[in-house]
């Protein structure tokens, strides 16, 4: 995937991104965190779909202050910001730096449940008021 993005297109989207993603409230930006690496390289080999609409993007991004281009695409082909913004935030979310700032371990294993067992919102007596009250119901019209 990286052989078809150019240096001047990283560096386009990595402009783009950060005006999308700029470093604000003790997170860094999106390029801080080289989302226009191989973070960009992964998330266009997950989500190959979003590659046409991606580069018509930033085909039409080239040479632009990265505000001025956003704000146009907005207006000409939001499809494009999109793509280009999905990938932006996609792979600033895979960095291993945010997802430590913002105390996301990532997906962890869980232990297999006894299904027998009783489970805890019936052990604790969460359920026990509504047990206590009864069946409540109110017929269907007919």
């Amino acid at each position: 995937m990286s052989s078809i993005l150019t240096p001047e297109q990283r560096e386009t989207f990595a402009g783009v991104a950060d005006y999308l993603i700029p470093h604000a409230e003790g997170m860094p930006a999106a390029r801080e965190v080289d989302v226009h690496g191989a973070i960009l390289d992964r998330v266009l080999a997950l989500r190959n779909d979003l590659q046409d609409p991606f580069l018509r993007g930033l085909k039409r991004c080239a040479g632009r202050p990265p505000a001025e281009a956003a704000n146009a695409l907005n207006l000409d082909d939001p499809a494009a910001l999109g793509a280009i913004g999905l990938v932006a935030s996609a792979g600033y979310y895979m960095s291993p730096r945010v997802r430590e700032l913002i105390g996301y371990p990532g997906q962890e294993s869980r232990p297999e449940r006894d299904p027998d067992a009783t489970p805890p919102y019936v052990a604790n007596g969460m359920l026990q008021q509504v047990i206590d009250r009864g069946p409540i119901y109110k017929p269907t019209p007919r």
